[in-house]
């Protein structure tokens, strides 16, 4: 799967790798959470993204005009920004921007996709990526090192990587080749049993965090995408369950969703059982809302045989179901509506955010 001549560019980069792994474990041991949370707030940034040519991006410097950004187009030789090859999906964007801005780097960095609105973003956030970065507590980047946009643990967690698999899965077609390119991506590490974290790959790193590594192991992760067999989707995918532990040096990082909302975004329910609660109240109102549409389709129908059967003896519309389905929607929206706003203000506030998190304050 690998050149001799990349084998040995990896063991000199692995080498000097060493002293940086142990500067690293200081590094983490240090950064550990403090007791009160401080106000959400800014300091320095940048927010790379990756894209293809097609894609719109013209929402980003009209909902973000102010922030520093990378954007990366992987298919267009006359980009302003490009990559080496369009390999691997947004990790040859991630790791080339990384390379190039090494010396430079703002305190926290954040790593995306193009997308505005996609199913993998933050449901409480609308599925809204400029609303998570204009939220991002960059306060939780600092202090933890790592932070997966990410709230929602599907998929990715209890669907986890298990590295010690044979048969093909077509849904994580990257699980059967892990244990083949871990020794090739962490040749100082054992190969954990399992690898786990929410998808897909949008996170936020530290400044000190990315320089835990010395640039010549980027460089050779980067070497190793454009050398390896796997395609595009897999060495992609490959990444996409690789970022979290090279920066946490956790194989498995599921955090709880309340947690990742409020610490991570401020936005604060009263405890993980609320937020659950709220979430049921959601999946209810979505069920009525299916309801209520058969309800209307099927009214269609009888008003549509009405017209062409007047004589004949027809099946009557149910009008105080149609309006039953209705107000159980509005009043449960108004709940679920109420409730969703106190959990943003009650993220305002950091006494607030400690309360909903358990700290002592």
């Amino acid at each position: 799967m690998m050149t001799a001549v990349y084998r040995r560019y990896l063991l000199i980069a692995a080498l000097l790798t060493i002293p940086f792994l142990l500067y690293r474990q200081e590094l983490w041991l240090f950064n550990s959470r403090p007791a009160v949370l401080a106000p959400i707030s800014g300091g320095s940034r940048a927010w790379v993204v990756a894209r293809l040519k097609e894609a719109d991006v013209s929402w980003i410097a009209q909902e973000l005009p102010g922030i520093d950004t990378a954007v990366y187009v992987v298919d267009d030789p006359f980009a302003e920004l490009q990559v080496p090859e369009n390999k691997g999906q947004e990790a040859m964007v991630y790791l080339t921007y990384i390379i190039d801005h090494y010396h430079e780097l703002a305190e926290a960095t954040i790593f995306t996709h193009s997308d505005r609105f996609t199913w993998h973003n933050n449901d409480l956030l609308d599925s809204d990526l400029a609303q998570m970065i204009k939220r991002l507590n960059l306060n939780r980047v600092r202090r933890e090192g790592y932070f997966n946009l990410r709230c929602h643990s599907q998929p990715g967690c209890s669907d986890n990587l298990y590295l010690d698999r044979t048969e093909e899965n077509a849904h994580k077609p990257e699980e059967t080749v892990m244990k083949d390119v871990w020794s090739e991506l962490h040749p100082f590490d054992p190969m954990p049993a399992t690898l786990s974290t929410p998808c897909c790959a949008q996170f936020a790193v530290s400044r000190d965090r990315i320089l835990s590594f010395p640039l010549s192991q980027y460089a050779a992760w980067r070497e190793w995408v454009l050398q390896t067999n796997l395609s595009d989707s897999v060495s992609g995918r490959v990444w996409e369950y690789t970022w979290h532990y090279i920066f946490t040096g956790e194989a498995d990082l599921c955090p709880e969703v309340h947690v990742c909302y409020c610490d991570g975004f401020g936005v604060c329910f009263e405890s993980a059982a609320d937020l659950d609660d709220w979430s049921r109240g959601v999946a209810e109102r979505a069920e009525l809302e299916d309801e209520y549409g058969e309800w209307k389709e099927e009214r269609r129908r009888l008003e549509e045989e009405d017209q062409e059967e007047e004589n004949e003896e027809r099946e009557e519309i149910d009008w105080g179901r149609g309006e039953e389905l209705k107000l159980r929607i509005e009043s449960l929206g108004l709940v679920l509506d109420k409730r969703k706003r106190e959990a943003f203000a009650r993220g305002e506030d950091p006494d607030g955010r400690s309360r909903a998190l358990g700290l002592a304050f």
